[in-house]
């Protein structure tokens, strides 16, 4: 038996060292995973969220709803269907171009939005072009409703290798690049310009006036 006093051989530190190295390098793959898992669920949350009230206004208002892409959104804001200071279900936890509301200021200034000229940094997400493509009784399979808008510029992602599509039953749904027809090299693009006809559905407002 080796004496207390001999302390640890260098083998016994070196193993101690790798092991530590192995957990750290460990942490270091699995934090960011589980960070973004996290935004991911609380994205779905805000888009179930937005399409409940988008749910709720349908069956009270049938027919075209009154705005299109994001605007629509914008204004159930201002319509106070979604609260003042809970304007945190617009954005995406994965979307660093546009800032959270951190103080009654920031609030009210979804009050003075022209929901018909909106401007690019208050919301995270494209809704329908119900214009362009009016949603049909017929449809075999739910209908895109909305959609992580991937940042101002509508290829910069929220979230890694896909993005969060909610449907007109209400579901939410996490589509990676397979399934969008997308190489991994592929920027996924949402809106008029998208690749996949499914993101060429979605807008973030009319056409914009400078």
């Amino acid at each position: 038996m080796r004496n207390r006093e001999q302390g640890f051989t260098l083998i016994e530190i070196l193993v101690v060292i790798t092991i530590i190295a192995s957990l750290a390098g460990a942490v270091l793959i699995l934090v960011p995973r589980i960070q973004e898992k996290q935004r991911q669920t609380t994205c779905a949350n805000h888009l179930r969220q937005l399409g409940g009230i988008y749910t709720s206004e349908s069956m009270e208002n049938p027919g075209l709803p009154p705005h299109v892409g994001a605007s629509l959104f914008l204004y159930y804001r201002q319509k106070h269907f979604i609260q003042k200071n809970r304007e945190e279900v617009l954005i995406c936890p994965g979307d660093n171009s546009v800032k959270m509301p951190a103080n009654a200021a920031d609030s009210e200034r979804y009050d003075e939005i022209d929901v018909d000229n909106p401007p690019l940094d208050v919301c995270s997400y494209m809704a329908r072009d119900f214009i362009s493509y009016p949603l049909s009784n017929e449809a075999p399979a739910a209908q895109i409703i909305a959609s992580d808008r991937n940042g101002t510029d509508n290829k910069t992602p929220h979230h890694r290798d896909g993005l969060n599509i909610l449907y007109d039953d209400g579901a939410v749904q996490f589509k990676d690049r397979e399934y969008l027809g997308l190489e991994p090299e592929d920027p996924i693009v949402v809106g008029p310009e998208a690749t996949n006809e499914l993101l060429r559905q979605v807008v973030y407002g009319p056409p914009r006036k400078e």
